[in-house]
């Protein structure tokens, strides 16, 4: 435990995830992928725009529109594609988590004396130690990689 102390937040509740932490930075990867393959649809209707401007008023020069507009359509489901992907991520890494969490704090609960179980209800313990599993599972699959995707 004295090992655990120096490390940080984010670093500790990973640590929990085992081998399942590496989908987190992969979630986190395939976000910022996805978030560039976002912007493009953008950039397609940039260029349509720009091509009408310059044919106007004789539309019939503007050829390209409709490869621009595929291409907006392309980006935006494989955008939509690798950030299920990333979301996928994450969540298995966070469901990995949450049991491992609830795991060692079973495990914690065992070895304390019988004594501790007068004072504290044991239907309140679990109800917390869910609860807390819970919300950390929340926190890393929807909290943590969207956060990412804005400062990005």
């Amino acid at each position: 435990m004295e090992k655990e102390k120096g490390k940080g937040t984010i670093a500790t509740l990973l640590d929990f995830a085992g081998e399942r932490r590496i989908l987190t930075y992969i979630g986190c990867g395939l976000s910022a992928v996805a978030m560039a393959v976002n912007m493009a649809p953008y950039v397609c209707i940039w260029l349509v725009i720009r091509d009408l401007v310059a044919a106007a008023p004789d539309w019939t020069e503007a050829t390209g529109i409709a490869n621009y507009g595929w291409a907006a359509f392309g980006f935006a489901v494989a955008g939509i594609v690798v950030y299920f992907a990333a979301l996928m991520c994450t969540h298995l890494a966070a469901f990995r988590t949450a049991t491992n969490i609830r795991k060692r704090c079973m495990e914690h609960l065992t070895k304390t004396p019988l004594g501790y179980f007068d004072t504290h209800a044991s239907g309140l313990l679990r109800r917390r130690i869910d609860g807390a599993a819970a919300q950390t599972e929340t926190l890393l699959a929807q909290r943590i990689l969207p956060g990412l995707r804005q400062c990005s």
